[in-house]
């Protein structure tokens, strides 16, 4: 059984300052390290941010003008905030992704060519899930990019975490509900947001967990007394799951959602009497290189029609019944690393040493984007460290929290100058037209006024309040009358908000040593190859000062080298005879010189042809489905 250790529920796995505790992992970076890539993440983060909240606050006057393409389009913006959140997790905090399912799943869950997992589910359906860790709902909102419904997707969360500076604000624009847990308060926003969500036309994906929080040693203790006090046995792996609230949302969209799909989520690498939140914050998976060794996920899905959803006393054996299968699939699964192939009250026989243990097939993935191209879609990152970086001599001793300081400065007056009210950037116009574009498609607007809007792309409200009043037909323009009209790309408090974000960020940021760079090695072209793509990203003082090191001192010895008189490279004894061969040959050629082989990717190109390369229990050829509910051998 976890230990009683208090944590603040939900909170302690969000923190920068705290690393994790008891991480069996070690540190993968240091001092400097940490503080690259602390910067270089909230740079992408906050810059993104602030391009997709431009982009949603220019929009806001389509609510009025036409409901419909107004939810295309924000759900474009969602789709952009699944692609920033998943590239942030590709490049700062990678790691593997096993997904295996019992005979329900057949034909939902396909490994492709190139090692990516494809999902196959409805358009519409409810997802519940236990909830071990904060990053849950990231790794189940990447399961449903891999379905392209990351921008139909809608989540059920306590109400605390809606004053969350970087999660809580964001998520209010995408229409997730958040609960107070007092059913007088919640049953009526409850009702009002899934009516919203009722129609079968509209696409949907709503998830909740049943749970309601994550597990802690605080709620550890909560489930225990309230499962004392109901006389019910409590989880050992979870929490008691609340049934009010999945209840709700089955008997209000049965009529037009078909199916209940159920995720059980188990995470790698947490010691026993540990818990997930403690081990894994936001610091050691971010900045210090640690995050889980692999999440784990077994899939069931079940006909909504066949649940007992009219009579509570039903309902509420039903979900406890599932709960317990889960807790003994996490069972097996902490004691063998995988999920069992068999029923899990059979499973738990193998687990006490009743019988062998047999493993489920799983694909084995990562959580991967889809490329540079997906990802400037939203927008052109800030590169702060590099304007930072052109006027310091990098090949000579330094002091990197001076260096640091001047990045900080840097990015700093980049966020000031993206905040500041104005035109807007052509990389948020462009992400502004793209979600024109993708809710024209969803909901068409008359093509004239289409056509202006791409023409002419507003910077901020006023701008599309004063285009939709102009050219769109006349009930359209009236209704438009109506809508907001801040002259600013941003609203006050997104603005407000950000710039919290940035200095929360940044005081919570490690520091790094003062130190001088290790002594140059002798042979540059092997030591320091051209650095991966996402080293670029993630490192980019580390990879700048490496790059920087090599062509100083090539130029260095060239300048020695002429200077003493020696010859250069291709200009000895041996190249002149080489040289003179060839002329009494009557061809002329340059000599050869054979160049050591890079021990890195020598390219971009090479760089990302290498990350692609499945893993070894990845499929490396064809498709590979679920056959009755397995990956065949």
């Amino acid at each position: 059984m976890p230990s009683s250790t208090k944590s603040d529920a939900g909170r302690a796995g969000l923190s920068l300052t705290k690393s994790g505790v008891d991480n069996p992992i070690p540190a993968q970076h240091g001092g400097l390290g940490q503080a690259e890539r602390a910067f270089s993440a909230v740079s992408t983060f906050v810059s993104g941010i602030m391009a997709i909240s431009a982009s949603q606050f220019i929009g806001a006057p389509l609510k009025l003008v036409d409901p419909k393409f107004y939810d295309g389009y924000m759900a474009w913006t969602k789709e952009s905030f699944a692609v920033l959140v998943t590239t942030i997790t590709q490049w700062w905090a990678p790691t593997v992704v096993r997904v295996s399912g019992d005979d329900s799943m057949k034909g939902q869950l396909y490994q492709m060519d190139d090692g990516t997992l494809k999902c196959n589910f409805p358009h519409r359906l409810v997802l519940m899930a236990n909830h071990q860790l904060y990053t849950d709902w990231l790794y189940l909102w990447w399961v449903a990019y891999t379905n392209k419904m990351h921008g139909r997707i809608y989540i059920i969360l306590k109400e605390s975490l809606k004053n969350l500076p970087i999660f809580g604000w964001g998520a209010q624009f995408y229409n997730f509900i958040f609960l107070s847990r007092k059913w007088e308060t919640d049953r009526f926003r409850f009702k009002r947001a899934l009516n919203h969500l009722k129609s079968p036309s509209n696409p949907m994906w709503l998830l909740i967990f049943p749970e309601g929080t994550n597990l802690s040693g605080v709620t550890r203790q909560k489930s225990a007394a309230w499962a004392e006090k109901s006389g019910i046995k409590d989880m050992k792996h979870q929490l008691l799951p609340r049934t009010t609230g999945l209840q709700f949302c089955l008997n209000e969209l049965r009529q037009t959602t078909n199916w209940l799909y159920d995720c059980t989520i188990a995470y790698e690498g947490i010691p026993s009497g540990m818990y997930g939140q403690d081990i894994f914050t936001l610091r050691s998976s971010l900045f210090e290189g640690r995050p889980p060794k692999s999440v784990n996920m077994y899939w069931r899905r079940y006909r909504i029609q066949d649940i007992p959803t009219d009579n509570d006393e039903a309902f509420g054996r039903w979900l406890t019944n599932r709960w317990r299968e889960k807790d003994y699939l996490l069972e097996y699964f902490y004691k063998f690393g995988s999920f069992p192939s068999e029923d899990p009250t059979v499973a738990l026989q193998a687990v006490e040493g009743k019988k062998e243990p047999k493993h489920a097939k799983m694909i084995s993935t990562e959580v991967r984007g889809g490329g540079w191209d997906e990802f400037l879609s939203i927008f052109g990152p800030i590169t702060s460290a590099a304007g930072a970086l052109s006027s310091v001599d990098l090949t000579e001793p330094m002091n990197f929290e001076a260096l640091l300081g001047k990045v900080a400065m840097a990015q700093n007056m980049n966020l000031a100058d993206l905040a500041r009210a104005g035109t807007m950037p052509a990389t948020s116009q462009e992400a502004i037209r793209k979600a024109i574009f993708a809710a024209n498609r969803h909901k068409p607007l008359p093509k004239p006024l289409y056509n202006k809007l791409m023409q002419e792309t507003p910077t901020t409200q006023a701008e599309m309040k004063k285009l939709l009043e102009t050219s769109a037909p006349p009930p359209m323009a009236k209704k438009a009358a109506k809508a907001p009209a801040k002259n600013a790309p941003l609203s006050a408090d997104t603005a407000k908000n950000i710039a919290n974000v940035s200095r929360q960020a940044q005081a919570a940021t490690p520091k790094a040593p003062t130190a001088q760079l290790p002594r140059k090695p002798q042979d540059v072209q092997k030591a320091m190859p051209m650095a991966k793509v996402e080293s670029m990203v993630t490192r980019p003082i580390s990879t700048m000062a490496v790059q920087t090191a090599g062509s100083s001192l090539r130029n260095a010895a060239a300048k020695r080298a002429q200077q003493k008189g020696a010859a250069l490279p291709g200009q000895g004894a041996a190249a002149a005879q080489a040289k003179g061969a060839a002329k009494a040959n009557g061809a002329p050629r340059a000599p050869t010189v054979r160049q050591p082989a890079p021990s890195r990717p020598a390219s971009v190109k090479a760089g990302k042809s290498a990350a692609r390369k499945p893993s070894a229990r990845s499929r490396p050829m064809g498709t590979v489905k679920y056959a009755d509910g397995k990956v065949p051998a």
